[in-house]
């Protein structure tokens, strides 16, 4: 199957996001990470389609299309974990703060 590793990074991410909690510091540091990572991988896939079509006899816009719509869906969970980490440190600074007073 092509792309068989990508795929179950993609999932593992998937699984990993959804059983995160909106006060796990921790995994939304790491899932932001492995985000990035993950999706500058999709990235590559998406700008080498036409190369891929060729060798898997598949259209250049289909793995193109594929490949982009899971490169915008781990952006956008980055973009979310990087959110859920500022919060959860912000919220951690300000009852550091609360106890020092």
């Amino acid at each position: 199957m092509i792309f068989k590793e990508d795929i179950e990074q993609y999932n593992n991410i998937l699984n990993s996001y959804e059983d995160m909690s909106s006060e796990d510091m921790q995994t939304a540091y790491d899932l932001a990470k492995l985000t990035i990572l993950i999706a500058d991988r999709w990235n590559e896939i998406a700008l080498n389609a036409s190369k891929i079509g060729r060798e898997v006899e598949c259209a250049k816009t289909d793995i193109y299309n594929y490949a982009y719509h899971k490169y915008r869906i781990l952006m956008t969970l980055h973009e979310f974990c990087r959110v859920i980490y500022k919060k959860c440190s912000d919220d951690l600074r300000s009852r550091r703060d609360d106890f020092y007073c």
